[in-house]
């Protein structure tokens, strides 16, 4: 396009002097034929060109027949075969050349007339498109100056129109790259390929923006578009099929668990008293939430030690199963035998704040020891014991063990302790023994 700009002002300062130079013009018009006569979209360049070689160099040729005829067939092939070698246009060009006569005689020194300029406007006003581009060209000019603002004018209303496009074409391309990207962005979270998603980001980024055909181009992407939307609804399809067999696993887990909890408590169940032993004492308070408060509440069975004869073990234990039993029927708390003649009780959330001893010395032991029969020098001590913070389970045992001895030798009167962090390396003050 520069290089057709730069010949065409050339020629018109060409054809501007006189007389013409036939010689010099025809080897711009030949430079401008290899720029544009065999450019398929160039149709201009290629018009002017015949209309360079029909009303430029013609009247150079009167008399000579042969010429006449050769140009005659050239132009005629150049209109029927745009898509002609520019090398066989050259060559044939070139034999016109050669055969022009050398004398000066032979070289017309009549200069451009203002109705040949005329005429040449009338010719380029028949080009298509060419008016359309002009335009109204409102000049006083005549003849070939005419000509010369005329094709100035075209040459910048095409520049303002391949600009304008472009300009549309970016507006229109934009939406279209966003599009894209998102949907490959879509199409890699669900591993869909994207070779035709990246072809089309490609062709949005080629320079030869204005062959794209968007109506044929937005189709294209639209059943790319469409398939990635198929694939992702088999993939939520997928997902949620993992999902419910992933809750099916969860639930036969859960069940699994559940029954290796209860398999594991029959292990740790006491054989004597029916209540839990030291080993499901601390199985259970792994499970309980760390950091969160409990009480444990201690109840001692103690009997007088110059009382004979002594009460089995056996009756001992029996006695103890069944306050533990009778505790955890009222939902008072689970009830462990942690060895000796000593339960301990973890205390429900409904007891852990009041006094859990009172219920149990009203509604239980007061019962026992006045059942008819019941030994009279049996006495039972009470002690509570509340965790602020996690403790030593070996520390909290032994310390409940000794304020539920204490309460038993102060007549079953409830003692209460609280344990911090601090606490854990106290023993049991003096006044509690």
């Amino acid at each position: 396009m520069i290089e057709t700009a730069r010949n065409l002002h050339r020629l018109r300062g060409l054809l501007l002097e006189s007389p013409l130079p036939y010689h010099e013009a025809l080897s711009v018009a030949k430079e401008m034929m290899l720029h544009g006569i065999n450019d398929r979209e160039v149709f201009y360049f290629q018009q002017a060109a015949i209309l360079l070689l029909e009303q430029a160099f013609r009247p150079g040729l009167q008399g000579c027949v042969e010429q006449e005829s050769m140009l005659k067939r050239l132009v005629t092939k150049i209109m029927r075969h745009p898509g002609l070698d520019p090398e066989e246009i050259v060559g044939e060009v070139s034999r016109m050349i050669a055969s022009l006569p050398s004398s000066a005689d032979s070289v017309p020194s009549t200069t451009m007339s203002l109705e040949d300029g005329d005429r040449m406007v009338k010719l380029l006003l028949r080009i298509p498109g060419f008016s359309r581009a002009v335009g109204e060209v409102h000049s006083e000019a005549q003849g070939w100056q005419r000509v010369h603002e005329m094709v100035d004018s075209c040459i910048l209303e095409q520049g303002r129109e391949q600009r304008r496009k472009e300009r549309e074409w970016q507006r229109s391309r934009q939406p279209l790259v966003r599009l894209v990207e998102t949907l490959i962005q879509a199409a890699d979270r669900i591993h869909y390929p994207t070779d035709g998603f990246r072809k089309a980001v490609q062709v949005l980024d080629s320079q030869e923006v204005l062959t794209i055909k968007l109506p044929a181009f937005v189709e294209n992407l639209l059943v790319e578009a469409r398939g990635l939307k198929k694939a992702q609804d088999e993939a939520i399809e997928n997902v949620q099929t993992a999902d419910a067999a992933i809750a099916q696993l969860n639930d036969l887990f859960r069940k699994a668990d559940t029954q290796l909890m209860h398999s594991r408590d029959q292990e740790l169940i006491d054989l004597f008293t029916g209540l839990g032993n030291r080993f499901a004492l601390t199985e259970h308070r792994k499970r309980h939430p760390a950091g969160d408060r409990q009480a444990m509440l201690f109840v001692f069975f103690d009997e007088d030690p110059d009382v004979y004869p002594k009460l089995v073990r056996a009756e001992v234990l029996r006695v103890l199963g069944f306050i533990g039993r009778r505790i955890q029927k009222l939902k008072i708390g689970l009830p462990f035998h942690i060895g000796e003649e000593t339960i301990v009780v973890i205390l429900s959330e409904d007891f852990c704040r009041g006094a859990a001893s009172t219920p149990i010395k009203e509604h239980i032991l007061d019962r026992i020891q006045a059942t008819k029969g019941f030994p009279t020098h049996v006495r039972f001590g009470m002690a509570t014991i509340v965790l602020t913070v996690a403790s030593d389970e070996e520390v909290v045992l032994e310390k409940g063990k000794q304020l539920a001895r204490s309460s038993a030798s102060k007549a079953g009167q409830p003692l209460m302790l609280e344990m911090g962090q601090t606490d854990s390396d106290h023993s049991v003050p003096p006044s509690l023994r």
